[in-house]
């Protein structure tokens, strides 16, 4: 069948046009004149990437030199910078972990000490809540002022822009259907689903960063490919009441999360989430018996909110990998031509992105 199709030879191929694909190509666009990004959806940046709290991370969380710890520190410094060259809105307005019992506050002092070791020197215990925000219940709190807020949106649309002004090409709404190898490179059959036309991309170099199709995608590029995705969703409910915060305000987080977290958006609206639950399939609607977890894990730290204040906002799914913490950034060759795998890429994604297109940059020959 492939022989009868269109062909076209690419230096570099990017799979994926979620924050990762387009910061990847965007760094790759420096190294190759013929790149290209195919992305399924009609638009960049439809599924994970426009589904989060849009969270500046300053990375306390994660183990001491994991690629999490590493990709997380490097990129919101290079974020930061970022946003403010292009003039991308944003507010470093710090964020608050609470504790709300003995234990928790062992576990709050544990993310004080890990955030010492990875180098997050700004960290403060912070006692001044109570009279800040006097209806937030907790035992101690810790305070990140270099976590901040932004337009994610913007942000990514800046990327794209970027990439196609550096000569990269970007194909909305095409999939990719099966990977083959050859003498030639990597041969990707697609489908542009705008026409149901099917052509062939022979790449040199390809660069799997599709999100939650991800592991499908590494497993046509490698059989040997052993990981095994884990979608964890999270819902996301919109606060009604009155009060206002300046500030982020997380629980201490569980295992799945970070826990259910206030956060507030540019214009000091509030949302609470996102909850953390195993999925088998992709659906965002939002689940109403998941709301009386959702409210009683608020109430943990906002004791008087009630059921009412709080409307359905919006959904999300992490593209995680089963057993694996970390994200895993896998590459390998075939035939002397490079892939790169780009997997487990949730939080803190949109973070790292701008360290993430360096660090497969730099693996790239």
């Amino acid at each position: 069948i492939l022989s009868k199709l269109e062909k076209f030879e690419v230096d570099c191929l990017v799979i994926g046009g979620g924050v990762s694909g387009i910061a990847i190509a965007r760094e790759l666009s420096l190294k190759f004149d013929n790149i290209f990004l195919i992305e399924r959806n009609l638009q960049i940046a439809q599924e994970t990437s426009s589904r989060n709290s849009e969270v500046i991370h300053a990375g306390m969380y994660y183990d001491h030199g994991s690629l999490k710890s590493r990709l997380c520190l490097k990129g919101k410094d290079l974020l930061y910078k970022y946003l403010e060259e292009r003039k991308i809105e944003f507010n470093r307005c710090g964020k608050y972990i609470l504790s709300s019992n003995d234990e928790e506050s062992e576990t709050l002092n544990n993310i004080y000490e890990n955030g010492l070791t990875c180098g997050v020197d700004d960290l403060t215990y912070d006692n001044s809540l109570k009279s800040k925000y006097p209806f937030l219940h907790y035992k101690e709190a810790i305070f990140s002022p270099s976590t901040g807020i932004f337009d994610s949106h913007s942000f990514i649309h800046s990327l794209s822009r970027d990439f196609q002004s550096l000569g990269g090409n970007i194909l909305l709404g095409n999939e990719t259907l099966n990977i083959e190898q050859s003498s030639k490179g990597y041969e990707v059959l697609i489908q542009d689903k705008n026409t149901e036309n099917q052509f062939v991309v022979i790449a040199n170099v390809l660069v799997n960063s599709a999100g939650l199709n991800a592991v499908h995608i590494a497993g046509l590029i490698n059989e040997g490919n052993n990981y095994q995705e884990e979608f964890v969703k999270g819902e996301y409910y919109i606060y009604q009441g009155k009060e206002r915060l300046e500030n982020l305000i997380y629980p201490t987080p569980s295992e799945n999360s970070l826990g259910l977290h206030a956060t507030i958006d540019l214009g000091k609206g509030i949302r609470f989430g996102p909850s953390a639950y195993v999925v088998d399939e992709i659906d965002y609607s939002l689940s109403s018996h998941q709301k009386s977890h959702f409210l009683s894990a608020v109430q943990s730290y906002w004791p008087n909110i009630k059921a009412e204040d709080l409307t359905p906002g919006y959904s999300g799914i992490r593209p995680k990998l089963k057993g694996v913490k970390d994200f895993v950034v896998d590459s390998g060759t075939v035939s002397d031509k490079q892939y790169v795998n780009v997997l487990g890429y949730a939080s803190p994604g949109l973070t790292s992105s701008l360290a993430l297109g360096i660090e497969v940059s730099n693996l790239i020959e």
